[in-house]
This record gives structure tokens, C-alpha cells and sequence, in this order.
């Protein structure tokens, strides 16, 4: 009898409620994931942040308002050193990120013609359990690097 309202209260329990919460975890905890995801991430998340960032127009000064300005093989690097070494992170909606790093000597990229001189990288955290957060290891592997973009 216990069997199918447990199976029933698993089943209609929202994921969400068991992901990180980035809105209270704080700035320090953030940062301190970047950094972690920084070392610890694989390939294949790498390649999917391109491909959205590809697909975004990003990649295309000629076409989008937004767009990257610096050589394309310097976007890997510059990526995970704002996940290392962010200036700023901020909790967006429920479960992502934005970190961002200024690199004051480097135009990154251009807004409408305006140069702009850091790099924003979206994080979904939602693969992280809410109770991992001090210990996240075994979880780095399924944060999802939604997308990076220049920004002021």
C-alpha cells in the first residue's frame, strides 16, 4: 500500500525543488562552483556551449548586433578563465548563473559597434542537487554551459 504513494509522491515532487537553487546559494558558493566547473568540465559540455553560442550568431560579426570581436581560438581559454576567475556572478531564474570577467586590456566583443571588454558565461546548475552544494565533484559533469556572449 505504501509502495505506490511513495512511487506517487516521488513522481509528482517537481525536480526543481531538489536542484540548486542558485538564488540561495551565495555569490562566495557560486564562485567557488566556477572554479571548480573551470577545472573539472568535460569536452563534450564545452562543445555544446560553442555550438549554442554558434547557433546564437555570436561567432558572426557581420550578422548579429551582439558579437565576439576577439580570434575565435582564444574563446575557449578566455571562457574558462571567467568560470575560474569571475568578477561577478549573479543567480539567474532558478537554477543558472551568469558569471562574468572583465578583461580591461582585450576587446572581447561588440554590442551595436560599441566595444565591449568582458565575457558573460551562463551556467545551469540544475544537475547539482541543493544538498551537494559543498561537496558537488561527482555533479560538475552535468552542469550545462547554456551559453557565453561579450557584455559590458
Amino acid at each position: 500500500m505504501y509502495k505506490p504513494l511513495l512511487f506517487a509522491s516521488l513522481f509528482f515532487t517537481p525536480f526543481s525543488l531538489h536542484a540548486l537553487d542558485t538564488r540561495q546559494a551565495s555569490p562566495e558558493q557560486l564562485l567557488e562552483l566556477g572554479r571548480d566547473l573551470a577545472a573539472q568540465a568535460g569536452a563534450s559540455q564545452w562543445q555544446q556551449l560553442w555550438q549554442r553560442v554558434r547557433q546564437a550568431g555570436y561567432l558572426q560579426a557581420n550578422s548579429a548586433s551582439l558579437h565576439f570581436s576577439v580570434a575565435p581560438a582564444l574563446l575557449p581559454e578566455l571562457a574558462r578563465q571567467t568560470l575560474a576567475r569571475a568578477d561577478r556572478v549573479q543567480a539567474q531564474q532558478q537554477t543558472q548563473a551568469l558569471y562574468r570577467r572583465n578583461f580591461a586590456d582585450q576587446v572581447i566583443g561588440q554590442r551595436d559597434g560599441q566595444p565591449l571588454h568582458a565575457l558573460c558565461l551562463l551556467v545551469d546548475w540544475r544537475a547539482l542537487p541543493q544538498s551537494m552544494l559543498h561537496t558537488p565533484e561527482a555533479y560538475l559533469r552535468g552542469a550545462s554551459l547554456l551559453s557565453s556572449y561579450p557584455c559590458d
